[in-house]
């Protein structure tokens, strides 16, 4: 008894250290034009005024940008810092919940639900940048959700709350309107109907209110135009299916002799240098990724996640034919296949806990004891691998070069530090925003009106054209209207040539007059 309560104070604090580590190591440095603060862009035009789908175009449901949002009636200088360091917070978070969940489910001994949880948080953040993202929120509320639900099914307002916040991770993205579903048909598996009924009657509630909200604001037509003007059911097929079969396709001898090998080691040595052995192989795949510069964005050819997610779903239905209680399992797995589906990062890995707890389960079996220095020696095999996969931070040069501090130029990005490149051309749009009051900047430099105080006269920092919802004539007649000066940022030498993506910016160079040129930035104003 006393061994098991050090060992899970042992990794409930390395929990937390952990985390408070990733905070402080790795979310101050690095940062991009556009996914860094795509999301926190919409936050800051829908702080100031704007309301989704009617004033602006969003392709998805606006509650993540509502979320990121909040921090700003706190302090609007440091809110987009608070967002950038509540990444790291949620995805712990969510992994920590969802190890609570399976332990309960599955009967597990309480003192590894950190260790689980700890190694569940590493891999689903790997060298992700720190930023707010609509998947991360997705998983992050859908698991809130699931937790109230599972806690005590019995209490209604519990199944009520947690309803309420499974309709919260349905509006982060398109892909989450999969799961309330499927958690309402895990509640009719296990007969438990008064449950059931609650999440269907309150969730269909919810959803009227919201749906009255967008009636009430004029903005219904566009909200259901826009959902559903880029989401298709190619991208379904495409990121929730095929992906996955190309994985095991172009994996097929590895994962035949991958299995082989872990049976024979599983057959000859203990099963705790089985579960060991499994870790540093996924390691070492990390480590030959990062070493070769190769990004788990390809996930569908470098698929490891994928083959992981496949086999563990495979094992989870298994089981689940002799005991019910594995079904809990197929909800997690759900949820991370939900995460998955996306025309940008299509993989399961931003939620990889399900998975590192069957590798477990796989190994262990019914016995489901880990040594205490085995799960010491894992933590600190991922910790190492992933401080390598972070010495160049996403779309950034290597750390050793992030030495200039953006809050030199920008008080709202203090403590993030960046490239000398990226630094001279936050300096240019610094001097350009002080001699124009009203611009925009096209197609993709998303914290510019934030970082500048201004505000966004068209509303949108993400102007490529699935982005604009067939909408582009419109935003050509509001920067027209508007009298809106553009700054249009050089693509000459980016390793991506944005420009070429957004009708409106190449409208705009076409069309406008050409009234300054730098070395970073052109400014147009309409002739």
């Amino acid at each position: 008894m006393l061994s098991s309560e050090i060992y899970n104070k042992l990794f409930k604090y390395l929990f937390f250290i952990i985390l408070i580590f990733y905070m402080l190591v790795y979310g101050p440095y690095g940062i991009e034009e556009g996914d860094m603060g795509s999301i926190f862009g919409i936050s800051w035009s829908m702080y100031n005024g704007y309301f989704p789908h009617r004033d602006f175009v969003y392709i998805k449901p606006a509650f993540s940008p509502f979320f990121h949002s909040l921090p700003l009636y706190i302090t609007e200088n440091y809110a987009y810092l608070i967002n950038r360091y509540l990444y790291f917070a949620q995805v712990f978070s969510y992994s920590y919940l969802a190890s609570v969940i399976a332990f309960k489910f599955l009967q597990l001994p309480k003192k590894h639900i950190y260790f689980i949880a700890i190694i569940g948080a590493l891999v689903s953040i790997h060298n992700y940048p720190p930023m707010p993202w609509n998947t991360i929120d997705g998983l992050f509320f859908s698991i809130i959700g699931l937790y109230f639900i599972t806690i005590n099914s019995k209490k209604w307002w519990l199944i009520i709350l947690g309803t309420f916040f499974l309709f919260l991770g349905a509006l982060c993205k398109q892909s989450f309107y999969f799961f309330p579903p499927l958690v309402g048909l895990f509640l009719v598996y296990r007969k438990e109907l008064r449950a059931f009924l609650i999440l269907t009657i309150s969730g269909l509630l919810f959803s009227s209110f919201y749906l009255l909200l967008f009636w009430w604001q004029n903005a219904l037509q566009q909200f259901i135009e826009q959902m559903f003007s880029f989401t298709s059911g190619s991208s379904l097929l495409d990121t929730g299916i095929k992906s996955y079969y190309l994985a095991i396709k172009f994996h097929a001898f590895y994962i035949v002799f991958g299995i082989i090998g872990f049976w024979i080691t599983k057959k000859y040595t203990s099963k705790h240098l089985t579960f060991l052995s499994v870790n540093i192989f996924i390691v070492l795949v990390f480590v030959w990724l990062y070493y070769k510069h190769q990004s788990l964005y390809y996930s569908a050819k470098y698929g490891i996640i994928h083959i992981l997610w496949a086999l563990g779903l495979l094992y989870a239905l298994i089981k689940s034919i002799y005991h019910k209680k594995y079904t809990i399992l197929i909800i997690l797995f759900s949820l991370s296949w939900c995460a998955s589906i996306s025309n940008g990062y299509n993989t399961p890995i931003d939620f990889s806990t399900p998975t590192i707890l069957v590798v477990a389960l796989i190994c262990f079996g019914k016995v489901f004891t880990i040594k205490k220095w085995h799960a010491i020696i894992v933590t600190v095999l991922y910790l190492s691998t992933f401080y390598y996969g972070y010495q160049i931070p996403y779309r950034e040069q290597h750390r050793s070069e992030l030495n200039y501090p953006l809050g030199n130029l920008f008080p709202r990005l203090k403590t993030i530090y960046t490239n000398k490149k990226t630094y001279h051309k936050f300096k240019e749009l610094k001097n350009l925003s002080s001699k124009y009051d009203n611009f925009t900047i096209l197609p993709s430099m998303t914290l510019g009106h934030y970082i500048t105080n201004t505000t966004n006269p068209i509303g949108v920092d993400w102007a490529f054209n699935h982005h604009l919802a067939n909408k582009l004539e419109d935003y050509k007649k509001m920067l027209s209207d508007k009298n809106v000066v553009v700054f249009i940022e050089n693509f000459e030498n980016h390793r991506d040539n944005y420009e070429d993506s957004s009708l409106l910016t190449v409208y705009v160079t076409s069309h406008w007059k050409l009234i300054e040129k730098h070395k970073h930035f052109r400014v147009y104003q309409k002739p």
